[in-house]
């Protein structure tokens, strides 16, 4: 396409450029750390518990993947959940745009999504993991009882998780509020628009870049052409002599 008259083309329309936020590398990497994070220990007894079951020397420990415990199917939605915004900010970044989910803004399902795993790995990690329900109760019917005998630590890895959660929660509250730096990773750079127009050439002289230069069969810009064939008028002809 050329603008009428001319050979020259139309500028381009610059490509927007693809920007990663802060709040997206927050999110990305407090993903990637809950998920790592959740083949390592997350529940395990202690040696009381050990020496009370003479199992002495057997790995009492337990991932979030455990099937073994409670922690399932709960601590899989909370690894989806990470994952899920992982993908949520890979879309974005994607489509250099914020679409609309089931009327969310991505953004604003990323920060359910954190809150969601934060909110849960909290709970967990704080609670009492009692192997048997009703133990303290026991306990205080039968002082040869000891509750915490039967009772779940929490392992290192849930609270790397729960670091996790809380970076990714950070990541998207930053985006969900518009804070943080941008960084423009990549964009296709805009082709470069025709030159400045310079003044109009000397007779004899070629036409200078970016100025106008007529097409084959184009009449100069407000100058009507003039037509040809049989049908033209003929131009005028010189004034009668006065006698």
């Amino acid at each position: 396409m050329t603008f009428p008259g001319s050979g020259v083309p139309p500028p381009p329309v610059p490509a927007l450029p693809r920007q990663l936020h802060l709040g997206d590398l927050l999110v990305g990497f407090g993903g990637l750390v809950l998920f790592g994070f959740s083949f390592a220990p997350f529940v395990a007894y202690g040696e009381r518990a050990a020496e009370a079951f003479g199992l002495l020397g057997v790995s009492l420990s337990f991932n979030a993947w455990s099937l073994q415990t409670f922690m399932v199917p709960l601590t899989t939605f909370v690894v989806l959940a990470a994952l899920l915004g992982i993908a949520a900010v890979a879309t974005r970044f994607g489509l250099r745009r914020d679409p609309d989910l089931l009327g969310f803004r991505l953004r604003q399902v990323e920060v359910g999504l954190a809150m969601f795993g934060f909110v849960v790995l909290l709970g967990m990690i704080a609670s009492d993991k009692h192997v048997l329900v009703g133990a303290r109760r026991l306990a205080d019917a039968d002082p040869t009882f000891q509750a915490q005998e039967v009772a779940l630590s929490t392992g290192w890895g849930a609270v790397v998780m729960l670091i996790g959660a809380t970076i990714a929660l950070a990541g998207a509250l930053l985006n969900h509020f518009g804070v943080g730096p941008a960084i423009a990773v990549s964009g296709r750079s805009a082709p470069p628009g025709p030159p400045a127009a310079g003044p109009p050439p000397a007779p004899g002289q070629p036409p200078a870049p970016g100025h106008w230069q007529p097409l084959p069969g184009s009449a100069p810009p407000d100058v009507p052409a003039r037509p040809e064939g049989p049908g033209r008028p003929d131009p005028p002809g010189p004034p009668d002599a006065q006698p």
